[in-house]
């Protein structure tokens, strides 16, 4: 735990020190123009820039999660968890001009160990950490029609880059919101981080402000295998079909405009079978969910010119981002401006006789730029509760209060000193309430 803390303040100093040098106008250090570049590796020779105007986009990411509990929790240790992906997007219009097509691919690497395990919590505590080593993940192809309103989309998906998830949460650390209310993949197989399977999805967006995405998904839970990697290709009809719609409504996201903010409805039916709680012999047929996101910004400050590609901007449509993989990590801060923002989530799973998590509750804040002339890091602060079903004996609740500030180094990396405390570990009043210390760090090559 002490070389923990020690690498913990160590790496903390260094960054600011490079903060200092970065932010600074004036800076012509070899440090400063490498920390201004958009990509750790930069622009190849400008074989990078020529592969994007030909339509053809590679990345990559290496996010690491170290943390440790100094108190409650099974046991006291810590840990490492890192999580590597390596993308590729090709654009067909540039490519070869068939306008509107495109298709992705990733590949991802995980490491570590899991400090959840030694604490004895459910809400992870690092959120980067997943099960096994090599995964294939998503195979997309994609097909904007005319008009770029209505986009098709089928092949090896995720559910969890479009559904249930916000840009926000991504300055957190907890595995309560791992880029998604986590409850939901605890009932159902919800293919998400580094698990894709088939699936078609359509998405209708006829103006800036309003998102309708609808999806199936074939249901077998089995694709999630580690030591399958990613790499069963099988559509196995006997789990049957996970369906998902999603109404997006946003407001004020461009630099010109008000308060931005935004909030989506969503909901699923799973028709597989599922194990009675009560009675594991026994099996219920399909299950449902719902729920509800929302975030809007209070108070609203300069927002300064946003530095990352155009896809990523607040004001990019779904028929450029489809072009791109999806990236459960991303080192680029968001598009958004100088202030504080309030969100907030809630999810259920009416039927407690199968579901882990009867229902899931999140909020917090988030401000931007709360240190002056730092316009870019993020201070954040969220609220995760998990409500265990009635037919689990022994647990009622799990609450994970989370404190953070992430220092944007550049565009390609930031570090996050994060501190969270687990209010009833895994819902179970015999383990003790777990201090977690640690910090986050990313790169974008």
């Amino acid at each position: 735990m002490r070389k923990l803390i020690l690498a913990f303040c160590l790496w903390t100093a260094v960054s600011l020190s490079c903060f200092a040098e970065t932010n600074s106008p004036a800076q012509t250090s070899w440090v400063g123009s490498w920390f201004g570049q958009q990509t750790m590796t930069g622009d190849w020779g400008g074989l990078r820039s020529s592969l994007k105007d030909k339509g053809i986009t590679l990345s990559a990411n290496f996010t690491t999660d170290i943390a440790g509990n100094p108190s409650g929790g099974k046991k006291q240790v810590s840990t490492y968890a890192g999580f590597f992906q390596a993308s590729a997007g090709i654009d067909f219009e540039k490519l070869i001009s068939l306008k509107g097509l495109a298709l992705t691919m990733s590949n991802y690497v995980a490491s570590g160990n899991n400090l959840s395990n030694g604490i004895g919590n459910f809400f992870g505590v690092q959120e980067i950490y997943a099960p096994g080593d090599y995964y294939f993940g998503q195979l997309g192809l994609s097909y904007a029609l005319p008009g770029d309103k209505l986009i098709l989309e089928g092949g090896r998906l995720f559910a969890g880059d479009v559904f249930a998830t916000s840009p926000l949460w991504g300055y957190y650390m907890s595995g309560g919101i791992n880029g998604n209310l986590v409850s939901i993949s605890t009932n159902v197989f919800f293919p998400n981080f580094q698990i894709a399977t088939w699936g078609t999805r359509a998405t209708f967006e006829p103006d800036k402000q309003w998102n309708i995405s609808v999806a199936a998904y074939n249901a077998n839970s089995k694709v999630q295998d580690p030591s399958k990697h990613g790499l069963d290709f099988s559509f196995n009809t006997g789990h049957g079909c996970l369906g998902i719609a999603q109404v997006t409504y946003k407001h004020n996201q461009a630099h010109d405009e008000g308060l931005p903010g935004s909030a989506a409805l969503g909901g699923y039916y799973n028709s597989d079978k599922f194990p009675d709680l009560s009675d594991p012999i026994r099996e219920r047929h399909g299950n449902y969910g719902f729920y509800f996101m929302m975030d809007q910004m209070v108070y609203r400050g300069e927002w300064p010119e946003f530095n990352g590609p155009s896809h990523l901007s607040s004001q990019a449509k779904y028929s450029e981002k489809v072009k791109h993989p999806y990236y459960q990590q991303n080192a680029q801060s968001l598009d958004r401006p100088v202030g504080l923002t309030a969100w907030w989530a809630a999810y259920v799973a009416p039927k407690e006789e199968i579901n882990i998590e009867t229902y899931q509750l999140a909020g917090g804040l988030i401000y931007h730029g709360l240190i002056p002339n730092r316009q870019r890091d993020a201070t954040a602060f969220g609220v995760f509760y998990g409500n265990f079903s009635d037919k689990l004996a022994g647990q009622d609740a799990e609450t994970v209060l989370e404190l953070n500030h992430r220092f944007q180094l550049g565009p390609w990396c930031y570090i996050t000193p994060n501190v969270q405390y687990v209010f009833n570990p895994n819902g179970q009043h015999n383990i003790d309430n777990a201090l977690v210390l640690g910090f986050e760090t990313s790169f974008n090559f």
